[in-house]
């Protein structure tokens, strides 16, 4: 005979997963940026973060300015058969970190690819999510 699983235990069980899926997007965040240095001391860099969110992912397109920056930008994210893009223009100061688009997906990160450039300085520098 089975033993009874009291609802404690399986409430604990959800919360131990959502944690662990947790870390593990915010290790995928980290994972997703970039640096560009155009030969000034303080670099520019982009990063794509995924946090998990009830029932999906929301997904940001993360700017870090190093020093004073300028340019455009163009997120886009591909979701099964939809295709997300956003973009347009940027200011930063130096130390300001921004968020240039986010959005939000219904569903698992499974299958969703992220793809953010910038331009700036007559650079551009790339942020992917690796299966992009």
């Amino acid at each position: 005979m089975h033993s009874p699983v009291s609802l404690s235990a399986l409430t604990l069980r959800r919360k131990a997963a959502s944690l662990f899926l947790g870390f593990a997007v915010l290790g995928f965040a980290a994972a997703c940026s970039a640096t560009a240095d155009t030969g000034t001391a303080s670099p520019v860099t982009c990063e794509i973060a995924l946090d998990a969110i009830p029932g999906g992912t929301r997904v940001s397109g993360i700017l870090t300015a190093g020093r004073a920056v300028a340019g455009t930008y163009d997120l886009q994210i591909r979701s099964g058969s939809a295709s997300i893009r956003q973009g347009g223009d940027f200011e930063a100061r130096p130390g300001e970190r921004i968020t240039l688009a986010e959005t939000e997906l219904v569903g698992p990160r499974a299958g969703q690819q992220v793809a953010l450039e910038i331009r700036h300085d007559g650079e551009r520098q790339s942020c992917r999510q690796p299966a992009f």
